[in-house]
């Protein structure tokens, strides 16, 4: 799991530069929208979407603009419909990456995903080329500074989680995908503070990275697909050497 811990690290030193280009806002529009349309416009029955709601009102995002994306997913809008995708390719280093997309143009969307790809030494696949090497999860975030692991842990697996992790700013629980939004409300209603909780692929192996010019290419690979507009979520195998972490530092 520690290839989604370390980009997980990175992520959210970039957030704030993210929610002051507006790109987070756009992101979150999408998902309501994604989510909307796989699962229908009522949050309680939808559980995508109430997470997606309750991520966008924790950065302010206005009612109107949530009711906005959520008919648009109920095909109540003249705009064009998202549909999601998801990409799959190799990065440097042999890693495996998993790019989720919403769009509505897919033909702009592959081309991108494809370019990004090629400027960074990697290559975009066929589906299913990587894939057998990710499993879905779902996984909540909560800060380090507000809560102790041994408490967290225990709370955790009371609530039917998995496992929690200790990432650099935040423990990451995870748990069986289907139990994630329990397990959030469990935790929520016992006083931790959730920064966010959600279904992902994550990686069963990782590729371990010992130079630092291979993880340079690879951060730059991911950090240039992050940035696309129609990228929802990056997702890789890797990890990176401890020595070679610090000289990036």
């Amino acid at each position: 799991m520690a290839g989604h811990s370390h980009w997980a690290q990175i992520k959210h030193k970039k957030a704030k530069v993210d929610a002051q280009k507006g790109k987070l806002f756009g992101k979150l529009i999408r998902e309501i929208t994604v989510a909307t349309k796989l699962g229908g416009p009522d949050p309680n029955a939808n559980p995508r979407l109430r997470m997606a709601i309750e991520a966008a009102r924790k950065v302010s995002m206005p009612m109107d603009t949530i009711e906005k994306a959520i008919k648009r997913g109920s095909g109540n809008d003249k705009e064009g419909s998202l549909e999601e995708i998801v990409y799959e390719g190799y990065g440097p280093g042999g890693t495996a990456i998993m790019v989720v997309v919403a769009t509505d143009n897919r033909n702009k969307a592959t081309s991108e995903v494809r370019h990004a790809f090629s400027k960074h030494g990697g290559n975009l696949g066929s589906s299913g080329c990587v894939s057998y090497l990710f499993e879905q999860k779902g996984i909540i975030e909560i800060p380090k500074e507000s809560t102790e692991e041994e408490k967290l842990i225990e709370a955790a697996l009371e609530a039917g989680a998995d496992d929690v992790e200790s990432a650099e700013e935040m423990f990451i629980v995870y748990t069986n995908p289907k139990d994630v939004y329990t397990v959030k409300d469990s935790l929520a209603s016992k006083g931790f503070t959730i920064e966010s909780a959600k279904t992902t692929l994550i990686p069963t192996t990782t590729v371990e990275i010992k130079d630092v010019d291979t993880a340079k290419k690879l951060l730059n690979l991911l950090e240039h697909l992050d940035e696309l507009d129609d990228v929802q979520e990056v997702i890789s195998n890797f990890e990176i050497d401890k020595d070679v972490m610090a000289s990036l530092s």
